[in-house]
């Protein structure tokens, strides 16, 4: 009788300390990782740089990562198909490089975490001057954009463009945003269609393709909700701003034009606009405010 009390009371004990690890395994982000998205020439660079991320991943206390590259040799120049799985993120990382006036290379990473519950895109941006400062910098971005992650998603609430600003903060049906807005000087008008696409007209006659994701980032210190972004390649025409020679020099090699936004009320879109500028010596990939107004 005595052993069997014993042995009664050495499960409760063994169930007492294994029941806060069971706790802690059950609250990991299930990550399937799927590498860098590049355009760049330095493919020694970019398979570094993947390789270090994934390294990165696993170090961090409270993820599972499963490698889903489809190379592991090499950059991929698409963004991901992702394929549905345990995960609760696919994360990604998009990595474009950058010649400075003084003829130094700089990179530009964003780091992606898609959460697959509601397919919303978590992201953290980061420049590193080098690869060693990816290499010792890039877990930090990292943890940030999974961070907010560790909670559980917010639902999206179904909403209307009565209460579209308030319900931002959770979700946003971007349906909602369908309409014609203005608000960039060199453009006679905005298109937003429903199902997240549109177009930018420009008063030189082009026009420019978006598409718009809900996705939560922070840009220059700005936290914002919403992101439109150029579809398909760079045309010197989506730089009326510029003299005509540099916009024909920058628009082989320049970022596709990004606005990150916070919905301040129904009708009115206020951020930052991601894209080249001019500057005393050139040109620069830079950022600019930006304001839309639904008509």
């Amino acid at each position: 009788m005595k052993n069997r009390t014993v042995t009664a009371w050495l499960t409760r004990l063994t169930i007492l300390i294994l029941s806060p690890l069971s706790a802690v395994h059950a609250e990991d982000i299930l990550v399937d990782y799927y590498g860098v998205v590049s355009a760049s020439s330095d493919t020694n660079m970019l398979k570094m740089a993947q390789d270090v991320f994934y390294t990165q991943l696993k170090a961090i206390d409270g993820v599972t990562v499963d490698d889903k590259r489809p190379d592991l040799t090499r950059a991929s120049t698409d963004i991901p198909q992702f394929v549905t799985t345990n995960a609760k993120v696919y994360f990604y990382a998009e990595i474009t490089d950058q010649k400075t006036n003084s003829g130094q290379t700089v990179w530009n990473c964003r780091f992606n975490a898609v959460t697959a519950a509601d397919g919303i895109t978590h992201t953290a941006t980061e420049n590193y001057e080098s690869y060693y400062k990816i290499l010792v910098g890039a877990k930090n971005a990292i943890e940030k954009v999974l961070t907010e992650l560790k909670a559980p998603a917010p639902e999206f609430i179904s909403a209307n463009k009565a209460n579209i600003a308030s319900d931002f903060n959770t979700g946003v049906d971007i349906e909602s945003l369908a309409g014609t807005w203005s608000g960039e000087p060199y453009a006679d008008k905005i298109i937003i269609l429903r199902g997240g696409r549109g177009f930018v007209i420009f008063k030189n006659g082009a026009t420019m393709n978006i598409k718009i994701s809900v996705k939560k980032a922070t840009v220059d210190g700005i936290s914002t909700n919403l992101e439109i972004a150029q579809v398909g390649k760079s045309n010197a025409s989506f730089f009326p701003e510029l003299p005509r020679e540099q916009a024909l020099a920058c628009a082989a090699t320049a970022s596709p034009i990004t606005w990150n936004f916070s919905l301040t009320s129904a009708d009115t879109l206020e951020g930052i606009k991601n894209t080249v500028i001019a500057t005393d010596d050139g040109t620069e990939q830079g950022s600019v405010h930006s304001n839309w107004t639904r008509k």
